[in-house]
């Protein structure tokens, strides 16, 4: 191969890797703004910190913090409990004064309040497995300080408190160790030492892709792949000319 070839060319492995990887991204992202509107129509779609229902059945207190993150969010922004649960509120003394209002009035903290370490508490009685409970601050409604309390059951991706997500994110670290290994090292001395896969990695599944090969590729994955592969190719030349 000539030294045209070399800068044309990156690893099949890898770039169908990567292709995969957005692809696995883009449909997550699809999947879980469906759930929640399906569960919440849509009321917790500009909630920065959202990131799936807290599943604190079982439990007969739950505590969501006012103020958290930057100030401006409830933390958790979304909790499933069972009937008769107490959810306290907890103020961080972050982002300001801020109060806890249900949107059907069932529950309502009063007067803004910008202490830390002040509470109000709920207790979800007389209440139906499925319903839903959307809330929010008053005064930063329009930054997105917004939660939901599901009661039962919930149609939306379940967060275990502790480490729920963060697991299943440790796990994907995990896979990636092991697929380092697999090929190479993916992390350190594989993708690294690859110099892209293609200069050391002349045969097996570590085939060069020629520049036709990513004009098929693009054309395959449609308008997203046309942004994408062409990244793909200047990461993958740029590695070759610090190499």
């Amino acid at each position: 191969m000539n030294a045209i070839d070399d800068d044309t060319t990156m690893s099949r492995r890898g770039l169908f890797r990567a292709g995969a990887a957005g692809a696995a991204v883009a449909t997550g992202l699809a999947a879980g703004t469906g759930s929640a509107t399906a569960q919440y129509d849509g009321w917790l779609d500009d909630v920065p910190n959202y990131d799936g229902t807290h599943d604190y059945t079982g439990q007969d207190e739950v505590t969501v913090t006012v103020g958290a993150g930057n100030g401006l969010v409830f933390g958790p922004a979304a909790i499933l409990i069972d009937p008769g649960t107490t959810v306290v509120w907890e103020w961080s003394g972050e982002g300001g004064a801020h109060n806890v209002v249900a949107n059907d009035e069932t529950f309502d903290s009063g007067e803004t309040v910008n202490e830390a370490g002040y509470t109000f508490e709920h207790t979800f009685e007389d209440v139906s497995e499925g319903d839903t409970f959307n809330y929010l601050c008053v005064p930063h409604e329009a930054v997105g300080m917004k939660g939901a309390i599901a009661i039962g059951s919930v149609d939306d991706d379940l967060v275990t408190p502790g480490g729920g997500s963060d697991g299943g994110g440790s796990g994907g670290g995990g896979d990636g160790g092991s697929d380092g290994s697999d090929g190479g090292s993916d992390g350190g001395s594989g993708d690294g030492s690859d110099g892209g896969d293609s200069g050391s990695n002349g045969s097996g599944d570590g085939r060069d892709l020629t520049a036709s090969d990513l004009g098929a590729l693009a054309l395959g994955l449609g308008f997203a792949g046309a942004l994408l592969v062409p990244l793909f190719y200047a990461a993958h030349k740029m590695a070759n000319d610090e190499g």
